[in-house]
């Protein structure tokens, strides 16, 4: 099994100015590859802080991956100090600048002679091709340790990780299998209930291990499994898998990945298409969605209808029942998936209305309290939650269980 930690540099990450994709994306990859990520690591410009957390990386994991500081400002310095981290001198490739020369000709920009800052690597590094961008990556081994280097745009690590770093890997350690992960969600039973139940298996974890996950509504349990293969890992979990059932015998079940991806497959599959209608989640779950790629074909949109005027005009809420149940009731909930539904005449649609805090409702309810909806061709069927926190944990979790019930709707209709 090898150990792999993963380093991303850049100052503005740790000022939080972009969103660190690079790492969940390395870690998901690499765990298909069979490799286990057992560290993760975010350091800014600094030459000193860098090369301590390369050192501290080398240190405790077989492979080291970086990403980020490639380029050709002063800033980009994860090549010199990797090199030294690693203990190798750090020297200028010509045949590499004659690459970045012939690069910028091609794309008809300037050359400027600051841009051989990309031509330096340490000695004897094996130099991964930029297929899409102009600072090329690498990977060295010393003392049994390899450190790589990807670039930091993801687009540039992506396709550099797949077409360079992941055929080196397996040339010089060989192909490691797969680590793969179930997913059971689990609604109705507390965390400590679930963990009482399962307690033995806990405790006698190997292969595969078992963790138990709070996500906003329900428990998830995830069971990962190191196997030669995807069917070979599941082959292990398999026996756990029938046991858990055993135990925990509850009402809604269902194996899943991520509960957004499991949502646009069946979607896909049954060529179905998804609209929303938002009260307190203000066009959450609109953007949970449309955050996958791809999403434009079975998702039509979200109308956000803070207002009961807009709730009347927009969806067609009954002004009745406004009146008579107040803007967060079943009733409501009810009304605005049907008026999406028919706004954006979609197969299925879900709608949330609540009180997201701090403040409580108008009859004096707690903060938490959500209806959530799911509309399509077998009935409308409405939800009470009560979700625990913040105004914003509260927010995305009504969103994320109102994912959850539009998955649940479909998977027990079959779609059909």
């Amino acid at each position: 099994m090898m150990i792999v930690e993963i380093i991303t540099t850049g100052t503005e990450l740790l000022l939080g100015e972009i969103d660190n994709e690079n790492s969940r994306w390395l870690a998901v990859f690499l765990n298909q590859h069979g490799f286990t990520v057992a560290y993760m690591t975010t350091v800014g410009d600094n030459a000193m802080r860098m090369r301590n957390a390369m050192e501290i990386a080398l240190s405790r994991a077989d492979i080291v991956i970086t990403s980020g500081g490639l380029g050709a400002t002063q800033g980009d310095i994860t090549k010199r100090i990797g090199a030294e981290a690693l203990g190798i001198p750090y020297i200028y490739y010509e045949d590499q600048n004659s690459r970045l020369r012939d690069y910028y000709e091609r794309e008809r920009r300037v050359y400027s002679k600051l841009l051989s800052r990309q031509a330096w690597f340490g000695e004897g590094s094996c130099i991964f091709e930029n297929h899409v961008g102009s600072a090329n990556g690498s990977a060295s081994i010393k003392n049994h340790k390899a450190l790589i280097h990807l670039p930091g745009p993801p687009f540039e690590m992506k396709i550099m990780a797949e077409k360079e770093m992941m055929p080196w890997l397996e040339s010089n350690f060989g192909p490691q299998g797969i680590i793969y992960s179930v997913i059971v969600t689990i609604t109705g039973l507390t965390e400590t209930e679930i963990e009482s139940r399962i307690m033995d298996l806990i405790k006698a974890q190997e292969n595969p291990t078992f963790a138990l996950l709070a996500r906003p509504g329900y428990i998830a349990l995830r069971m990962t499994a190191h196997g030669s293969t995807i069917q070979n890992a599941h082959d292990l979990i398999t026996p756990f898998l029938l046991i858990i059932k055993k135990r925990l015998p509850v009402s809604e079940y269902h194996v899943e990945s991520d509960i957004r991806s499991d949502l646009a497959e069946l979607l896909i599959q049954y060529k179905m298409t998804m609209s929303a209608a938002e009260s307190c989640t203000g066009g959450i779950v609109g953007k949970l969605m449309t955050d996958l790629p791809g999403s434009s074909d079975y998702f039509k949109g979200s109308a956000v209808t803070y207002w009961n005027d807009s709730k009347e005009e927009i969806l067609g809420v009954s002004k009745s029942t406004l009146e008579r149940d107040t803007a967060v009731s079943a009733g409501v909930a009810g009304e605005m998936a049907e008026g999406s539904r028919r706004l954006y005449n979609s197969d299925v649609s879900v709608a949330t209305t609540g009180y997201a805090g701090p403040g409580n409702g108008i009859h004096g309810e707690s903060p938490g309290l959500v209806f959530i909806a799911v509309s399509g061709k077998y009935g409308t069927k409405v939800y009470e939650e009560h979700f625990m926190g913040n105004r914003e944990s509260i927010r995305y979790g009504a969103a994320d269980k109102a994912l959850y019930y539009v998955l649940q709707y479909i998977k027990l209709n079959k779609g059909g």
